[in-house]
């Protein structure tokens, strides 16, 4: 135990690791929250290495004349050992892999793909012309007025999404749910027990112990502290956020931001063609402007709900839903993301001609890339459910297999029974 301690002792001196050597165009909000969230982890690590150290310390006093018990003792001590090794020399093992690659190559082509303007025809003059020009007033108003407030408003939800825990409202009502949770908990504690008594007399899942009470543990661990998790899960999003649009200029560099001028609108000689385009435009970004408000009055009802949804992960019918329910929460914070990578890709990616100017193709790329923002989310859960509905045919399988092979090995039993009360009994003669 001494040559433990002391290799303990030695793996806590390398609290002081550098921190991981990110690379130059790494913003120093990302590298902030990594280096916060390595001191997170280490304290984790090195207080779960200490109880499971004096865990297998125990086991290996008490093994004697117990082969299993020493190499169970023998088997915790190491991966003690080497988990926080792991843990504490992250950030040299990072800084070795980064070193090991080269910087990437430049050799390709940087042009962006240049797309054609499309240029509107001026109609003939006469009635047809006077119809076109009322029209054409009556929705230059409505592009006029509504075009950048809309636009702000999606930019200004895009880049940030605001943290829960400053906001009180939030935190009064994941208080009550946490209350109504925790009181829940005793109930769903005699359930489990209900259920492991009557497991094998029912049919029921059969649970083992071992793995029964820290599931309830983490369980009733993961509720009360729900709301700081989804918030760290916001914090995270965030810098992920801040370090893409610090690395690439920000939305402001973008075109999608300058591809409709409202001011042009004043001279009144914009195509009928492109108001048009511009009306589509508008709806679209309304449905995208009015996801991000839903997007937001989600993140804040998952985040109330959490206990709530730790309380059902309890629950071995429900731990599906719960953890589905995880990851869609995940994915509703993580869409701003993600949409930011993709409306700076396609800044980047596409050269728009006109920018200045209400120019059709320019109006219609925007259409395009909103209408791409709308479809993500749509795709992000599919992949979720597909990967969700892989493990559940997984699980459907090997109950399947299970029952199989015991009816198998009951026929068999039975029809080994059966042989043995027609054989004879054997005569013997006096």
């Amino acid at each position: 135990m001494q040559i433990l301690v002391y290799i303990l002792g030695i793996l806590l001196t390398l609290f002081n690791l550098p921190s991981p050597a990110l690379a130059q165009t790494t913003s120093s909000e990302i590298t902030k929250y990594t280096q916060d969230t390595l001191q997170i982890i280490t304290l984790i690590a090195t207080a779960a290495a200490v109880f499971f150290l004096v865990k297998g310390g125990y086991l290996y006093i008490t093994s004697s004349g117990k082969p299993d018990s020493l190499e169970q003792a023998k088997k915790t001590i190491k991966n003690a050992l080497i988990g926080l090794t792991i843990v504490l020399a992250s950030g040299v093992i990072v800084s070795v892999f980064q070193n090991a690659l080269t910087s990437p190559s430049t050799g390709g082509s940087l042009n962006a793909v240049n797309i054609a303007p499309l240029e509107s025809t001026k109609p003939s003059d006469g009635l047809t012309q006077v119809l076109i020009d009322a029209v054409s007033a009556f929705m230059q108003n409505i592009v006029e007025s509504a075009t950048k407030p809309i636009v702000d408003g999606i930019v200004g939800y895009l880049t940030t999404t605001p943290n829960l825990l400053n906001n009180q409202v939030i935190l009064k009502f994941w208080l009550v749910i946490l209350g109504i949770t925790d009181a829940l908990f005793v109930v769903v504690v005699a359930l489990m027990g209900l259920h492991f008594m009557s497991a094998s007399s029912l049919g029921f899942d059969e649970i083992e112990l071992k793995h029964l009470l820290p599931r309830i543990g983490l369980a009733f661990l993961g509720a009360n502290i729900s709301l700081f998790l989804a918030d760290y899960v916001i914090i995270t999003c965030n810098a992920l956020v801040k370090a893409v649009l610090d690395s690439t200029g920000g939305l402001n560099h973008a075109w999608i931001v300058d591809a409709i001028n409202p001011t042009s609108f004043i001279t009144g000689t914009t195509p009928l063609i492109t108001l048009i385009f511009l009306i589509l435009f508008l709806i679209i970004s309304i449905v995208l402007l009015l996801m991000y408000i839903s997007r937001l009055i989600m993140i804040s009802l998952g985040a109330v709900l959490s206990p709530l949804i730790f309380l059902l992960w309890t629950l071995p019918k429900f731990a599906d839903f719960a953890e589905i329910s995880i990851k869609t929460y995940i994915v509703s914070v993580f869409i701003v993301f993600v949409h930011v990578v993709i409306t700076q890709l396609a800044s980047s990616f596409l050269a728009i001609p006109s920018h200045s100017g209400n120019s059709l193709i320019s109006i219609a790329v925007a259409i395009g890339l909103f209408a791409t923002l709308l479809k993500t989310p749509s795709l992000m859960m599919q992949l979720i459910m597909y990967n969700s509905g892989r493990g559940m045919f997984r699980k459907i399988g090997g109950q399947i297999i299970n029952v199989i092979t015991t009816d198998n090995s009951s026929s068999a039993t039975r029809a080994v029974e059966k042989a043995a009360v027609k054989l004879p009994r054997k005569v013997i003669n006096a």
